[in-house]
């Protein structure tokens, strides 16, 4: 320590930010502001660019953004019918499937139980 004021006071554990006359409290409290250059402030600038979304080009998007209400509404339209084409489609395909089975197979009814099992045996009663 170069003065007794400043060891008296690092002994005594006062922090040297309190203490006005010291360099760090002027730091902390912003005096001697002339003497700090300040920083130019920038002013970051948003850049819109369009990219493309998983695998959707960006021609596709924009052709999207552009096309006009009418236009969507009918491709909406014609995208509806065309799922519900499928729907009805592959319900006629499972319900054939099921008379196709139905007609093969007859399942007996009113049949003893054990009847089609391999270790039965029959009682004779």
């Amino acid at each position: 320590m170069v003065l007794k004021k400043c060891k008296s006071l690092y002994n005594q554990r006062k922090r040297p930010a309190k203490l006005a006359w010291t360099t760090l409290y002027r730091k902390q409290h912003r005096k001697d502001q002339e003497l700090l250059v300040q920083r130019k402030k920038r002013r970051s600038v948003n850049k819109n660019v369009m990219r493309g979304i998983g695998n959707v080009s960006v021609e596709v998007l924009n052709k999207k953004k552009n096309e006009k209400p009418e236009q969507r509404k009918a491709s909406r339209e014609a995208a509806l019918r065309e799922i519900k084409e499928r729907a009805k489609k592959s319900k006629a395909e499972k319900a054939a499937q099921k008379t196709s089975v139905k007609a093969k197979a007859p399942v007996a009814k009113n049949v003893p139980r054990g009847a089609g099992k391999s270790g039965a045996k029959s009682t004779g009663r």
